[in-house]
C-alpha cells in the first residue's frame, strides 16, 4: 500500500495539493512513533494509577518451540505482517515499504531526535526511535498496522506493528537486551523524548506480559502531564529466535491495569499469528523487477541539487511501485487509450517495478514551489514506455481530462502547447488553467531519456510567464539527467 500511495501524492498536479502531502506524511511519522494526540513525543502512562509492576515472565523451560534461527530480510518480514492481515481478510496490504523509509536516511531528511530514560539504565524496554531504526543496516525491519480480527481501522483499534530481525544474539541484544533484576527496577520510569529540540515527557509502567516467546515485556505509556484528549497506549514485545516483535494500540482511557487488558489480549493474538506466519515462512512473492537504480540510489542522486535558480532541492523518500490491486504476475495492467487524458492510475499501474521519488524545490516564497517526480523504469519493460504513451495522449489538446486516483477527475482548460528545449528520447510541456476560478496559470512538463523520466508542475499568475518556467524545467531535468549519465 505504501508504494501505491507514494504514487498517489506523486500524480497530484502543482498547487496546495503538496503541503497537504508533507502534513500527511508527518502525521504517519507521529503515528509510528507512538505519539500522543495531544503532544510530538511518545506516550507513556500515568504515574501512580497502576498497581505495582508485576515482573516480566518467560514460558518453562522447554514449553515453546525453538524460534527462527535464519534472520529475516526486509521483504520476508514484510510478507509476514501481509500474510497475517490476508488471513485476517485485509483489503489491503498491511505492511508498509521498507525501502521507502530506509531511503530517508540517504537524504538527511530526517530530524534530530533523543531519547532518554529516568533512570537511565531503563531505556532498553522502550523500543527504537523509529527514526534511528529505519537508518539501521544492521538489523532487518518492516512494519505496518491492522485492525483486530474482523474489527474496523480506527485510532484506538489498529495495532500498529514492527518486525525486526537479525542474527540470535544481535537481535536479543538490541531489542532484549536486559536482566530480570533490571525488570524489577524499571517498574516505573519517566522517558524524555526530543525531536528537534522540542521535548516532551512521558511516564512508562511495566506490566505482566503473556508467555509468548522466549522473552517478553510489555508497558503502558501515557504523555506527563496527561492533556486533555491525550490516548495512552499499550506496548507488547516479544522476542522468538531471530525475530522481534513490537506491537502498540491506542487507549482513550487509560488509567488502570483492567484498561490496559483488552488491548494487551488482542497484541497477544496478534503476536501468536506473527509468530505462526514466520514459522511456516513468510508467503511466496514474485522476485522483484531489475532496476538500475534502488530508492537509496535515487534520493542520494538528487541530494545536494538545486533549482535553476539556485533553489534547494529535496527529495525526501524513493520508493518501489508495487502492482496495483490484485494484480498477478503475466496480467496485463490497466491503461487509457482515450485522448487527450492524463491519467495517474493507468500510468503508475503500467510502471509496476519502478523506483519512483516524489519532491520539491522551493522558491524565493512559501507559495513558489514545484513539485517533481522522477521515475526509473526496470529494465524489464518494453516500449512503448508509459511515459510516451502519456506525452502523446496530450499532445495537440486544447482541453484535458485528469483521472485522479480513486476515480475522481479535474478538466484542464485553454490548454497551451510550450517548447521544450531539452533533447531527450520524449518530452511534453503545457500550460493550462484549472477550473477553480482562481484564474492561475499551471505548468506540467516532463522528459524521458533511457529508463529515467522526470515530471514538474507549478503555477504562475499569467499564460505569458509559461515559457520561462518550462524552461527553467527543462535545465532543471537536463541537471538530473547528466548527474545520473543519462
Amino acid at each position: 500500500m505504501a508504494a501505491r500511495g507514494a504514487a498517489k501524492r506523486g500524480g497530484a498536479a502543482a498547487g496546495g495539493s503538496s503541503r497537504r502531502r508533507l502534513g500527511c506524511m508527518a502525521a504517519v511519522l507521529l503515528v509510528l512513533a507512538g505519539c500522543s494526540s495531544g503532544g510530538g513525543a511518545p506516550t507513556g502512562s500515568p504515574s501512580g494509577s497502576l498497581a505495582p509492576a508485576p515482573e516480566t515472565s518467560s514460558p518453562p523451560s522447554g514449553t515453546a518451540p525453538a524460534g527462527p534461527s535464519k534472520a529475516f530480510s526486509d521483504a520476508e518480514l514484510t510478507a509476514i505482517i501481509n500474510g497475517v492481515g490476508k488471513s485476517r481478510n485485509l483489503p489491503f496490504p498491511a505492511a508498509q515499504d521498507s525501502t521507502r523509509l530506509r531511503s530517508g536516511a540517504v537524504s538527511g531528511s530526517f530530524p534530530s531526535t533523543t531519547m532518554e530514560s529516568t533512570p537511565s539504565e531503563c531505556i532498553a524496554f522502550v523500543p527504537q526511535d523509529p527514526f534511528k531504526r529505519w537508518a539501521d543496516k544492521d538489523i532487518n525491519f518492516a512494519e505496518g498496522g491492522m485492525p483486530p480480527a474482523g474489527g474496523q481501522s480506527g485510532p484506538t483499534t489498529t495495532i500498529t506493528v514492527v518486525l525486526r530481525s537479525a542474527e540470535k544474539d544481535a537481535i536479543s541484544k538490541a531489542d532484549f537486551g536486559y536482566t530480570d533484576d533490571l525488570v524489577s527496577r524499571c517498574g516505573r520510569f519517566d522517558l524524555t523524548y526530543t525531536e528537534s529540540g522540542r521535548a516532551s515527557t512521558s511516564a512508562i509502567r511495566l506490566l505482566a506480559a503473556p508467555p509468548i516467546g522466549e522473552k517478553q515485556h510489555a508497558f503502558t505509556q501515557v504523555s506527563k502531564p496527561k492533556g486533555q484528549g491525550d490516548f495512552g497506549s499499550v506496548g507488547l514485545r516479544v522476542l522468538r529466535g531471530t525475530l522481534s516483535i513490537t506491537l502498540n494500540l491506542a487507549v482513550a482511557n487509560l488509567n488502570s491495569e483492567a484498561d490496559a487488558k483488552p488491548a494487551l489480549d488482542a497484541m497477544a493474538g496478534l503476536a501468536r499469528e506473527l509468530i505462526d506466519q514466520a514459522a511456516i515462512g513468510p508467503p511466496s512473492a514474485p522476485p522483484p523487477a531489475p532496476n538500475s537504480m534502488t530508492p537509496d540510489q535515487m534520493v542520494a542522486l538528487l541530494k545536494g541539487m538545486t533549482g535553476p535558480g539556485g533553489e534547494p532541492v529535496s527529495l525526501p523518500q524513493a520508493t518501489i511501485i508495487g502492482p496495483p490491486p490484485g494484480f498477478t504476475p503475466g496480467a496485463s495492467v490497466p491503461s487509457s487509450d482515450s485522448p487527450c487524458t492524463f491519467d495517474d492510475e493507468s500510468y503508475t499501474a503500467a510502471l509496476a517495478g519502478s523506483v519512483y521519488g516524489q519532491g520539491q524545490i522551493q522558491g524565493a516564497s512559501k507559495m513558489d514551489y514545484t513539485d517533481f517526480t522522477v521515475i526509473n523504469m526496470p529494465s524489464s519493460l518494453a516500449p512503448p514506455y508509459p511515459f510516451d504513451s502519456r506525452a502523446e495522449h496530450i499532445r495537440g489538446c486544447t482541453s484535458i481530462q485528469e483521472k485522479t486516483f480513486g476515480g475522481g477527475s479535474r478538466d484542464w482548460s485553454s490548454v497551451a502547447a510550450l517548447t521544450s528545449t531539452i533533447t531527450a528520447d520524449s518530452t511534453y510541456a503545457v500550460a493550462f488553467q484549472l477550473a477553480d476560478g482562481t484564474g492561475a496559470w499551471s505548468v506540467r512538463s516532463g522528459a524521458r531519456r533511457g529508463t529515467l523520466s522526470i515530471e514538474a508542475s507549478s503555477q504562475t499568475t499569467s499564460q505569458s510567464e509559461a515559457q520561462a518556467k518550462a524552461d527553467a524545467f527543462a535545465s532543471f531535468f537536463d541537471a538530473v539527467f547528466s548527474r545520473a549519465g543519462k
